[in-house]
């Protein structure tokens, strides 16, 4: 019988790593007995998976970011049943960050029922952030997508996101539908994961012979500086018709331009207090997660903060107003158009 593996996130935890890897490297994998199937238009993850069932909780929706759909939502799985069907000695390894983010009772329903059809208890993996840091890295990510949302909205709005933020509440979920000593959480710190979130991911799954992979390291997701995320919201919100590529391109010409002037170090959006604030507030869910889910581990997440220097106050600016015209103007002057 078939081993599925089904890695459900979560959302910046190293997801888009782990799925270039695996997606460049399926035939070395098919040889240690890893099938990592393509299912949809995206070669990468199995967000057209999601996709699929998305509709389920969502109002009829499907996910934004994807093209239209015109098959039947039973359409990919029932080509994953034949993928499973046709490698029944093989491990099956699906990945998307979706599957924790957007999917709720309904989908998780239908997505039990199949497995139970095909009489397989999917093993499901997934990675949790400290939420202080979890909460920057959204934000950097919405900016990135175009949102002109000021930071201090954020930190108005994450008590209410409890199943974004509240780790308990979402593997009590999960739990609710599949087999809760299947459910392998991997708290994501160094100490847990090491320097490589694609090697932990391997021992995961239960790779140990490396021989044939390709582990060059892509650049994927680079991460803004704090000024840089603050030039592109103002540009998201004040020049609205740069889009598309457009808009990445002018984005990335900018990027230069900061890191050449301003030369940003690395640096938290919160500061110490706002940082304590979030990571006090979600102690005791995180606690009773661990009672339940994790018996041997007495704490969640065991590092220590990264050393990067806080924000002083909440009112000390990402950007400052002259630092911005100065971009603006040097973006012109190098001949931006």
């Amino acid at each position: 019988m078939s081993r599925v593996v089904l890695h459900i996130g979560t959302e910046k935890t190293g997801t888009t790593s782990i799925q270039h890897f695996m997606s460049q490297n399926r035939q070395a994998l098919l040889t240690k007995g890893i099938v990592y199937p393509n299912l949809g238009s995206r070669k990468d993850a199995h967000f057209d998976l999601v996709n699929s069932v998305h509709p389920l909780d969502n109002g009829g929706r499907h996910m934004e970011f994807l093209g239209p759909v015109t098959q039947p939502v039973d359409f990919l799985w029932n080509k994953l049943e034949e993928c499973i069907n046709e490698h029944p000695n093989k491990t099956i390894v699906l990945s998307a960050e979706h599957f924790s983010s957007r999917l709720r009772e309904n989908a998780l329903k239908y997505i039990s029922n199949f497995f139970e059809k095909l009489s397989i208890t999917p093993e499901i993996i997934i990675y949790l952030r400290p939420q202080a840091d979890y909460i920057e890295s959204s934000y950097s990510t919405e900016i990135k997508a175009g949102s002109p949302k000021v930071f201090k909205k954020v930190m108005e709005q994450y008590q209410s996101q409890s199943l974004r933020y509240d780790y308990e509440q979402l593997i009590d979920l999960w739990a609710s539908f599949f087999n809760k000593d299947s459910i392998k959480i991997i708290p994501y710190e160094k100490s847990s994961i090491g320097d490589d979130i694609r090697l932990n991911f391997l021992s995961a799954i239960g790779v140990t012979e490396l021989s044939g992979l390709d582990l060059a390291k892509a650049k994927l997701n680079e991460k803004w500086s704090n000024p840089m995320l603050e030039f592109a919201r103002l540009a998201n919100a004040r020049m609205t018709h740069i889009t598309g590529q457009q808009r990445l391109d002018f984005l990335t010409f900018a990027q230069e331009i900061i890191d050449i002037e301003l030369k940003p170090q690395p640096s938290h959006l919160m500061t110490i207090e706002q940082y304590n604030e979030v990571m006090a507030y979600y102690e005791s869910s995180n606690a009773r997660m661990c009672q339940k889910y994790m018996p041997n581990r007495q704490v969640l997440f065991m590092d220590e903060v990264k050393l990067n220097p806080f924000r002083e106050t909440v009112s000390t600016p990402f950007l400052t107003q002259f630092d911005f015209i100065k971009i603006i103007y040097t973006l012109f002057l190098k001949g931006y158009k």
